[in-house]
């Protein structure tokens, strides 16, 4: 029983990776744009998720308010459903958490370097049916992470590493789960140089900090010797132990709270180590000085920058460029009312977007900035 808990547990992040090919198809996609392979998309070209039009929306870099995708990546033959936040590795690859909110299946694709149109996934990582991936972020040499919920389940919260995406195949090599984890409703991930895991829990509402856990070592050393065989016991047989599924239920090395947190969504670290969170319930964005972490017990926290604008509704995803340009997308108040908004790096209260474009019909989730 104890072997089928421990097996179940790791389907819940396990997955297959399914392998193909660039189609040559080359339909337009339904939220528009240009079909075919792409240019060599220059660095912070931006990709937005377009989760009820199943799209990947591409901009040029620094564009102006009137902008429009110049490229997509969209169509039958993308395998997207439910497409939410985004994350590149090195090698420019595009990673997708997807899930369908009528077929309750998520799904993690990745494409490959400047796909665009109606082309096959490069590869895709399954997920258990009513598992839902949020925030993906990848790991200095390590593979990335994906926060899920998944209500009902033995771990409702829980964040899954996964090798790194090499020769066609990726897999889980660990899961934070349990309730030492503090973990609650985890939705954005974002990881530092030295391989820290930042996880915003809108359940919480507050961000936790995980170092990057390591598999158990294989014993070494001199084998034990043999033992003495004991008797065989007498009497009634001791009831078996309930089976824990296995996982690494470790306490976060910092939890940071602030007093302005209502629902933190969206995570971001620039160069400096600065971290930014969007919170979709305060319609903010906050800054928090990377001079103001320490490992260990609760940071209770004062951002060091906060942005509010008429502009903002519902923030739920944010980067920030090498320049210190902030870039938000929020879903809006209103069906079909998306924003990307990009604020300057000394953007304040009541600040007005350097940029704010009106995104296509559907709703934004994520965004990401090519490297």
């Amino acid at each position: 029983m104890l072997r089928r808990l421990t097996l179940g547990l790791f389907a819940l992040a396990c997955a297959a990776i399914i392998v193909a090919c660039s189609s040559g198809n080359t339909s337009v996609p339904s939220s528009g744009g240009v079909p075919g392979n792409g240019p060599n998309f220059v660095p912070n070209t931006i990709y937005v998720s377009n989760t009820t039009q199943n799209a990947i929306e591409l901009y040029t870099p620094s564009p102006g308010p009137s902008a429009t995708p110049q490229y997509a990546i969209g169509g039958s033959n993308t395998g997207l459903n439910g497409p939410s936040y985004l994350a590149f590795d090195t090698s420019k690859r595009l990673y997708v958490t997807n899930y369908g909110a009528a077929s309750k299946q998520g799904i993690i694709q990745i494409y490959q370097t400047y796909a665009t149109g109606n082309v096959l996934p490069f590869g895709s990582v399954g997920v258990t049916p009513g598992a839902q991936p949020h925030g993906i972020a990848m790991i200095p040499s390590n593979g990335f992470a994906v926060a899920y919920t998944q209500p009902g389940a033995f771990f409702s919260s829980y964040v899954i590493v996964y090798a790194p995406f090499s020769s066609a195949t990726t897999f889980p090599v660990n899961t934070i789960a349990g309730g030492n984890t503090l973990l609650n409703n985890p939705i954005g991930v974002a990881v530092d140089a030295n391989k820290n895991i930042y996880v915003a829990n809108s359940g919480g509402p507050y961000i936790t900090v995980y170092p990057l856990p390591t598999p158990s070592p294989t014993p070494t050393g001199s084998p034990s010797p043999t033992p003495t065989p004991t008797a065989t016991p007498t009497g009634s047989a001791s009831p078996s132990p309930t089976p824990t599924p296995a996982s690494n239920n470790i306490p976060p090395s910092a939890q940071i709270t602030c007093v302005c947190f209502r629902q933190p969504t969206g995570l971001a670290l620039d160069a400096a180590g600065n971290l930014f969170v969007t919170d979709a319930a305060n319609a903010a964005v906050y800054k928090f000085s990377a001079a103001s972490f320490a490992p260990g017990g609760v940071l209770a926290l004062a951002p060091s920058q906060t942005i509010t604008s008429s502009s903002l509704a519902n923030p739920v995803d944010v980067k920030v460029d090498s320049a210190g340009m902030i870039y938000v997308v929020d879903t809006g108040s209103a069906p079909n009312k998306s924003m990307l908004l990009i604020f300057s790096p000394s953007a304040g209260l009541n600040a007005t977007p350097a940029t704010a474009i009106a995104l296509p019909a559907g709703t934004a989730t994520g965004l990401a900035l090519s490297p």
